[in-house]
């Protein structure tokens, strides 16, 4: 089966072809990639790659999911459904209101409280895996409603760290924009 993703900004086009119940191979131009794939929960798969080991840490991020391999996030996403010209009336995009991890992680600093005032794309929490620190920003404009963890916990991708209460004000410019 053909599949067109949007990894990050590249597009790319690949073949993958279902070889049992836990394995695959993948092609692109001359690199061929058996995958041998194993859950171990919701957003934690243990791969063989050509035979060599990895863990991947998944997260579900609208049309996309993020992947952590290695330490490094990749946003990969379905070209056709999120190119994908939209039909009839533009629906107003759904952005979280709550902070959650992208993988499995020790909250290590805490940057706001509860009432704050925030900013899209202020920084509200910093994470860490693998070694790697991780900042969390607000997906919007807004105060917080709750933390909902202290310094030290550990916690896991869907786990919502900080809710926060979107501005009114946000929602209504959005969903007024012309589509």
């Amino acid at each position: 089966m053909e599949y067109h993703l949007k990894i990050g900004e590249n597009m790319i086009s690949l073949h993958a072809e279902k070889k049992g119940d836990h394995s695959i191979t993948l092609s692109r131009d001359n690199c061929i990639l058996d995958v041998e794939f194993t859950v171990i929960s919701e957003h934690h798969q243990h791969l063989l790659v050509n035979g060599c080991p990895l863990n991947a840490y998944l997260a579900r991020d609208g049309n996309t999911r993020m992947v952590m391999i290695k330490g490094i996030p990749y946003s990969i996403g379905d070209a056709d459904v999120i190119d994908a010209p939209s039909r009839g009336k533009k629906r107003a995009q759904v952005i979280p209101q709550e902070i959650t991890p992208p993988m499995p992680a020790v909250v290590v600093r805490i940057l706001v409280s509860r009432g704050d005032r925030v900013k899209q794309g202020d920084s509200v929490i910093v994470v860490s895996s693998m070694k790697m620190e991780t900042t969390l920003t607000a997906p919007s404009d807004g105060s917080v409603r709750s933390v909902n963890v202290a310094e030290g916990d550990k916690v896991m991708p869907g786990h919502i760290l900080i809710d926060i209460d979107r501005d009114d004000a946000a929602t209504t410019k959005e969903e007024s924009q012309p589509g």
